[in-house]
């Protein structure tokens, strides 16, 4: 007898479905946690701090995630949160899910605090991570480039001997530096003028102009002078491609001689730094205005644009310009793991894209709290979005102290000229006590208007960092004072009768030689008390610093400045030089052009010139 075929076959089915059921229940339970931990890793990674989550939800059905309690660690400050978060809600885009790629159709936040005191010091970051080697770069950067002179001193000792070494000077490596460029610009030029040939062009050209001269259109014949003709043509033609050659040229030229006066300007500034450098290997206070306020409020100034260059080159780093190669750690394996290596493709998915995000905070009896923000373009892979990131906030935190908010980001890592830059304006917080280096006082701003504005475009930074107050207290260590010296009393005396403060810095030059002013409406009334009391001594002892370093950049200087101006002054006579000989040589091909054609007109039929 036949036995009937099964489709099931049960004790395989069962198992399956068992372990299937239990894949499911491990699901449910653990995928929250799984996912919470791997974000919770993955941010604190890449923010170079530690980042907590409260808790977070998988909603499969609407394809969003709901996360609450955000808290993400100032990296320079572990008893400090930069931003917490009360929920956040992410709808997913789902069909780019199946790619293993996170497309955000809206995000939405509240309950936003900025600044926010933390229960538990934030677990150091690790040090060999990527955000914790630009956390170290970037703070090493404020420390190499930036110098300021110092105020406390008890006396001006003038015959200090001085000894420097070229190799700490900033104006021998952007000298240096510079001389490359120089040198790359005159091999161009010299190069682009060799390639068109003016000089065998203007030789040909003459002596053709010369055998037209003596030919005459009788003897040559029709087919003579429909040759002659068309030499003549051929040869205007080429002068006409050499002018505009040499016109691309001469624009390429003006351009690069630009570059070069930058750099000059660059050059002199390093000279700058490298006198306040020197007054300060002789103890030398600075009392000009505008070092008085490099002194108080140049390290609390360059502190904030550490900070933002910090955030520019983790963006950077993060959402690379172009189309370029995505590399990351392999999967682990017996033999060596490797790197794997994606390369994007055009008219894709980016392998994150947040479209756009809002926030709307309206909270209070009175609805006092108002606060908006919108955001969107936030991708791992700009090039293939096409457009900037950007976010806008402003509103109004209300309460005992209202604060009111004005904030705008963009950042552009597409095209030819990438570029990051950041404003930012709050009106009525209060700032931490300010201390002014070596000095036995500080400065508590109390309640104050604080502006900040930081382009990054390339190595080029500008930036800018203003604080004003009406109501400033002054604080002093008693200890310290009764034994201050006579300057650092005068300084005391000065700022204690002033209730306003007034500060601004500005940033700028490149990231390898970068600028910084800082005025503030302290400057003249402590300098015009210092240089009464020390004129004399100090003045000496600054020409000294000042001597000590021309004697070793002065001749580098100047050498550097005539090879610029030679090259420039080269060109400029050159390339008139050659329009001009292009100009002359021409004007007698066409006279003969015209000879030639009008005494064969009788005979012959020529084309109209």
């Amino acid at each position: 007898m036949k036995r009937p075929r099964k489709i099931f076959r049960w004790r395989a089915v069962g198992p399956l479905l068992f372990f299937g059921l239990v894949l499911v229940v491990l699901y449910l339970v653990f995928a929250d946690r799984i996912a919470q931990h791997e974000t919770e890793a993955t941010l604190s990674e890449a923010l170079g701090t530690e980042v907590d989550l409260a808790s977070l939800r998988i909603r499969e059905t609407d394809a969003a995630v709901d996360l609450a309690g955000l808290q993400i660690a100032d990296p320079r400050n572990p008893n400090r949160n930069l931003l917490e978060a009360g929920t956040i809600t992410i709808d997913l885009d789902p069909v780019p899910l199946a790619e293993k790629k996170i497309v955000i159709d809206d995000l939405r936040l509240s309950g936003l605090r900025f600044l926010t005191a933390r229960k538990t010091p934030a677990r150091p970051a690790d040090p060999n991570s990527p955000a914790g080697k630009l956390l170290r770069e970037t703070e090493q950067w404020a420390k190499d480039k930036f110098d300021f002179p110092k105020l406390a001193l008890g006396r001006i000792d003038s015959a200090r001997s001085l000894v420097l070494n070229p190799d700490q000077l900033a104006t021998v490596k952007a000298a240096k530096s510079l001389i490359g460029t120089v040198d790359s610009t005159r091999v161009a030029f010299e190069r682009g003028l060799a390639d068109l040939q003016v000089r065998p062009l203007v030789d040909s050209s003459t002596a053709l102009a010369a055998r037209l001269a003596q030919s005459d259109p009788k003897q040559l014949g029709v087919a003579g002078v429909k040759a002659a003709l068309d030499d003549a043509r051929q040869a205007i033609d080429r002068i006409k491609q050499a002018r505009v050659k040499l016109a691309v040229l001469d624009t390429t030229a003006r351009k690069s001689f630009g570059i070069l006066q930058q750099g000059l300007q660059d050059v002199d500034a390093a000279r700058q730094r490298d006198y306040t450098f020197a007054r300060g290997l002789l103890q030398l206070p600075s009392f000009d205005a505008p070092n008085i306020g490099a002194a108080l409020f140049g390290t609390p100034s360059i502190d904030y644009f550490q900070q933002a260059l910090y955030y520019a080159r983790i963006l950077q780093r993060y959402v690379p310009p172009g189309l370029q190669p995505w590399n990351r750690p392999g999967p682990a394996r017996v033999r060596m793991a490797g790197t794997s290596v994606e390369f994007p493709k055009e008219k894709a998915y980016p392998r994150f894209l947040l479209r756009k995000g809002e926030v709307d905070l309206a909270a209070g009896a009175a609805l006092e709290h108002h606060f908006k923000a919108s955001f969107g373009g936030i991708t791992s892979q700009p090039e293939l979005y096409g457009r900037p990131a950007t976010l806008a906030a402003s509103g109004r935190l209300a309460g005992e102290r209202p604060i009111g908010i004005e904030f705008a980001l963009m950042s552009r890592h597409f095209g030819k000229a990438p570029k990051d830059s950041l404003v930012a304006a709050v009106e009525g917080v209060s700032l931490p006590a300010i201390a002014f280096p070596g000095l036995p006082f500080e400065v508590d701003p109390g309640r104050s208007r604080v502006g900040f504005r930081f382009n990054l475009a390339g190595d080029r930074i500008d930036g800018s960092w203003e604080v004003a107050s009406d109501q400033v207290t002054w604080h002093a260590d008693s200890s310290r004072l009764r034994t201050a010296s006579l300057v650092e009393g005068i300084i005391w005396k000065v700022v204690t009768g002033l209730t306003q403060l007034r500060v601004r810095a500005e940033l700028g030059g490149t990231v390898s030689n970068p600028t910084l002013k800082v005025s503030s409406n302290l400057d003249e009334a402590i300098a015009v008390r210092l240089r009464g009391l020390v004129g004399e001594e100090l003045a000496k002892g600054e020409q000294r610093a000042r001597d000590a370093v021309d004697s070793l950049v002065g001749q580098q200087v100047a050498a550097l400045q005539a090879r610029v101006s030679d090259l420039q002054a080269q060109a400029l006579q050159r390339l008139p030089l050659e329009k001009s000989q292009l100009d002359e040589v021409q004007k007698k091909l066409e006279t003969e052009l015209k000879r030639l054609a009008g005494s064969a007109a009788g005979g012959l039929k020529l084309p109209k010139l």
